[in-house]
């Protein structure tokens, strides 16, 4: 009979996330300074099934009279273990040995460094870096930069709505393939709604385009509830797409016949959406 450990929050997870901005306070005029917000989240299982789910990321933001920078980083990884039974012994008198077999089965990585200027009440320009390894999604290292500017559309006390347009630069490293480099355009929207006085919603849009293969459309949907348990602390539950018009290739077992042996391997797309579900613990420190 199998038990189940839960420590801080749940996480589940199909498929594999990579980073956008998430501007959670982007509503909220704070003071000068540093702040720091941390998501932390573990599942763990063991007797019967066995499998562990660790995710955290943490938002470094220092604060400037007219401008920020930002610095974001996490991960996450599932591990998944397969336990086989063996009875040794006579059928009178026998001794179970069990072996386990854990090997991840989701697991990514990123960080990105972000600089915003104000231009007006209503405008401003913004140059990003960022990494990303989602060896599961079919990229080994993928880095991007960007530059553009932006428009608040909505600031209100408990609406933001903000909209980017930007010029990037990525180099990328796939899995299986060979290394990539070339320009691209980024539209994002990010917003941000006060439903009560504890609870918030946001909704970030970021769509890439590769102007050297237009077919390489990529998109990241990332939609989110918190609510505050404390002045630092809430509870936040999320829920991401992600969209790959040309996703990465994955190497599969060539087979004649569903019992044979591999007699090679090819190359097959993997799928175009992942999603994403998350339930964390947010920690704010300022």
């Amino acid at each position: 009979m199998g038990h189940r450990i839960l420590l801080t929050a749940a996480c589940v997870v199909a498929g594999a996330p990579m980073f956008g901005p998430d501007l959670l306070h982007a509503q909220d005029e704070r003071e000068p300074g540093w702040y720091d917000q941390a998501e932390v989240s573990l599942v763990r299982t063991s007797g019967n099934t066995r499998s562990s789910t660790f995710g955290v990321e943490n938002r470094l933001e220092r604060r400037f009279p007219a401008s920020r920078l930002t610095l974001d980083a996490g991960g996450i990884r599932v591990e998944t273990g397969t336990t086989e039974r063996t009875a040794i012994g006579t059928p009178d008198d026998f001794e179970i040995v069990e072996q386990t077999d854990s090997r991840p089965t989701a697991e990514n990585y990123f960080a990105a460094l972000r600089y915003d200027r104000e231009i007006s009440d209503r405008s401003y320009a913004y140059a990003s870096g960022g990494w990303v390894r989602n060896r599961f999604a079919g990229v080994d290292n993928r880095w991007t930069g960007a530059a553009g500017v932006g428009w608040k559309l909505i600031d209100s006390e408990r609406t933001a709505f903000r909209a980017d347009l930007a010029a990037t630069a990525t180099s990328e490293e796939p899995v299986f393939g060979e290394s990539d480099s070339f320009a691209g355009l980024r539209f994002t929207w990010d917003v941000g709604h006060r439903l009560t006085e504890t609870t918030k919603l946001t909704s970030v849009l970021v769509v890439d385009e590769n102007l050297s293969e237009t077919e390489d459309l990529r998109g990241e949907f990332d939609n989110s509830i918190a609510v505050d348990i404390s002045g630092a602390l809430a509870l936040k539950a999320g829920l991401k797409l992600l969209f790959d018009n040309l996703p990465a290739v994955q190497e599969v077992a060539l087979r004649s016949a569903p019992d044979a042996p591999p007699s090679s391997t090819v190359l097959t797309p993997l799928d175009e959406l992942d999603t994403q579900m998350t339930v964390a613990l947010i920690i704010t420190v300022d």
